[in-house]
């Protein structure tokens, strides 16, 4: 069982099917989202100053609003005990540019295209 799970997605459709699977699994504790990058910034970056835990994993989408999943990444990974979290890019993005920044990051193997169905996250979830 893990104590928080968090998905940052803009797509309203994505972020439902996401809340029910994790629902019907019964693995976490708790389940957040957040529409942007930004606003998922300022809650972690908050909760690194009051000494809070941060997720124990987070399901990032790439094109949003605000900030885009980039930008968070890079700037989540700045604050102090980040490199704990796994982070997993959830996207439907093709770019080829998306995939050579994943591949920079260390990313490539937690690098998943949408629409991430049941079973996909399931294993996911019982490999971690």
């Amino acid at each position: 069982m893990f104590k928080e799970i968090t998905i940052i997605d803009d797509d309203k459709i994505q972020v439902f099917l996401f809340l029910k699977f994790m629902e019907k699994m019964d693995k976490a504790e708790i389940v957040s989202s957040f529409v942007n990058g930004k606003e998922a910034f300022d809650e972690m970056k908050e909760r690194s100053e009051n000494n809070a835990s941060y997720p124990d994993i987070i399901f990032l989408d790439l094109n949003m609003p605000v900030w885009d999943g980039w930008l968070f990444y890079d700037e989540f990974k700045k604050l102090p005990n980040s490199d704990a979290i796994t982070i997993y890019i959830l996207t439907s993005s093709l770019s080829s540019v998306d995939n050579d920044k994943a591949i920079e990051r260390g990313l490539n193997e937690k690098y998943l295209n949408k629409p991430l169905n049941f079973e996909q996250l399931r294993e996911l979830l019982q490999n971690k």
